[in-house]
Formats: C-alpha cells, sequence, structure tokens
C-alpha cells in the first residue's frame, strides 16, 4: 500500500521531473501524503499535505513553466488547446495539471491562454473503502438519486469513484468521465479501478454522455461529477428511470439547496439522498441526509 500511495506522486510529476529533478527526491513521509504541487513563477515550488505546505528550495520562472507546459503536452501544445483554455490538463494515472495564466477571448469564447504563470498539479489517490459509509443506500436497485457534497480538496471525486467501484460489480454503471480524471482512461483503458460493471464515456460533456448512456448501454444508474442543469437531460433520465449519483461544492445542505442549479436537480426528483463528506478526510462521510430531511430544507 506504501509503494502504491508514493507511486501515485511519482506519477503525477513524471511529466516534470526533468524540469524539476528535486521534486524527485522528496522524502517518502511527504510522497505519501502529497495532494498538491504548486508551482508559480517567481515563487518557491510547495507541495500541499493536508492543511501544511512544504516549501522547496527551488524557485520557478516563466521559462520553467513553459518547460512545464510543453512536457505536460508531449512536445505538442496546439494538441492540448482545447484542454488549456478549460483550465485544465488530465494526466496519466488521472493527475490533473490546473493552469493560471491570461486569457485570449474569441468573442465572448475563452479561446486559450497565454503566459501561464501558475500550475497546480492534483495527485489522484484510489482510497479503497472511501464510500463503504455509502453502499447501504445501493442494497437494491431503485431510482436512488445521490449527490455526494464537500468543500474543495474534501474527497468528493475519490468518494465518487470508491462509490462506482463498489456498486460497479452488482449494477451497470455509466461513468460520464468530462474531465478524465475519476477513471482515467489511457488507451481505452481505465488506470483506476471503477467497477467491472461500469462503462465509460470518457471526455464527453455530461448532457452528451447522459442522453447517449441512456440511449445505447441500458444503465441502472448514471455517474458523473459536478452536473450542471440541463432540462432535457435530467427529463429523459428520470423518464427512464435510471438512478442519478453526482457530486457538487457545498458545506452543507443550506448551503447546497441554496444554488439555484442544485435545487433543480433536487426538485426535479432525480435525488433522494444527500452525502455531506467532513472536510480533509476522504474516507468520512459526515452526514447522510434523507428524503424527509431534504423535504424541511425546501420548505
Amino acid at each position: 500500500m506504501i509503494e502504491s500511495k508514493t507511486n501515485e506522486y511519482d506519477v503525477a510529476i513524471r511529466p516534470i521531473a526533468r524540469v524539476f529533478p528535486a521534486l524527485c527526491s522528496v522524502p517518502q513521509s511527504i510522497k505519501l501524503v502529497a495532494e498538491e504541487i504548486r508551482i508559480k513563477c517567481g515563487a518557491p515550488l510547495m507541495i500541499r499535505t493536508g492543511d501544511r505546505n512544504h516549501i522547496m528550495q527551488v524557485t520557478a520562472d516563466s521559462a520553467l513553466i513553459s518547460e512545464c507546459i510543453s512536457a505536460i503536452c508531449q512536445n505538442s501544445v496546439h494538441t492540448y488547446e482545447k484542454d488549456i483554455a478549460n483550465g485544465f490538463i488530465t494526466l496519466y494515472g488521472g493527475h490533473r495539471a490546473g493552469i493560471c495564466g491570461s486569457a485570449v477571448y474569441s468573442g465572448d469564447r475563452l479561446h486559450t491562454v497565454k503566459n501561464i504563470s501558475s500550475l497546480n498539479i492534483r495527485i489522484a489517490r484510489q482510497h479503497y473503502g472511501a464510500a463503504r459509509d455509502l453502499l447501504p443506500l445501493f442494497d437494491d436497485v431503485g431510482s436512488k438519486g445521490l449527490m455526494i457534497i464537500g468543500r474543495p480538496l474534501s474527497g468528493k471525486t475519490t468518494v465518487l469513484r470508491d462509490l462506482c467501484r463498489g456498486i460497479g460489480g452488482r449494477f451497470r454503471i455509466s461513468l460520464i468521465d468530462e474531465r478524465q480524471e475519476i477513471a482515467a482512461v489511457y488507451d481505452g483503458k481505465p488506470c483506476l479501478d471503477v467497477g467491472l460493471m461500469t462503462d465509460v464515456f470518457s471526455g464527453y460533456g455530461k448532457s452528451d454522455g447522459i442522453i447517449r448512456a441512456i440511449r445505447c448501454m441500458s444503465p441502472d444508474y448514471i455517474v458523473t461529477d459536478e452536473l450542471g442543469v440541463d432540462a432535457e437531460s435530467i427529463r429523459q433520465l428520470i423518464n427512464s428511470g435510471v438512478g442519478l449519483i453526482m457530486t457538487a461544492h457545498a458545506d452543507s445542505i443550506e448551503t447546497a439547496l441554496a444554488n439555484e442549479g442544485i435545487k433543480a436537480i433536487v426538485d426535479s426528483g432525480a435525488i433522494q439522498h444527500i452525502a455531506l463528506l467532513r472536510n480533509h478526510r476522504i474516507t468520512a462521510v459526515k452526514q447522510i441526509i434523507t428524503p424527509e430531511v431534504m423535504a424541511e430544507c425546501t420548505l
């Protein structure tokens, strides 16, 4: 297990290890718990572990950041223009390089990002058992929609992935992995375990993926992260009797339902339970909110 966890760090830094070789000599104790590697022009590299920031004796500049981008894009930056415009590039293994710089617009559409000044490598980790408290909700198939909510870095994607793995051996799952970080498909094969009966729609937009999954794969559940409101795809999902499992950013049931988009999905009838995660404790579900409690909150 320790070897696996340190290997996740090593895989995440592999594209930029030549640019910043000091990242390879980080102590094992830090590799085990590293969540992010932050690279900022004119500032020292920083590794975040939980609530701690470890400052390295290496400073980035614009030339080094350009080298990182080139390496991450496998020396073909133009191929990744859409990803750069979206603000992140998904790496092998499900890790993600967040991008910050100067926006370039074409009309009212964000075309690309230039003068990239910051990178944030987020390390994806597979935590078996992270969703164990949620498995009893799926003892039998039905329209048991679930929304997993939590703050950034609370482990929503990790819990979603483990839940997918846990129920993907019993139910037909269609996973809409728009950002390619839940299953991390590479050459057609998921790098991360998302369940035996899980079909991965990798890189699909949420609405396109949902509609195609319903038409083509006859799923029991559709799983996705951070679903926006699209009336047609939600209507088709409900009418087909498919269950929905999704994530959303919120630190409480009240703040979740104060969001018009989230409330619209709940009001549609697609969600029967909301699971609130503890902050920075990936394996901990703080509370499972029942339909009765949700009804009280929406009054």
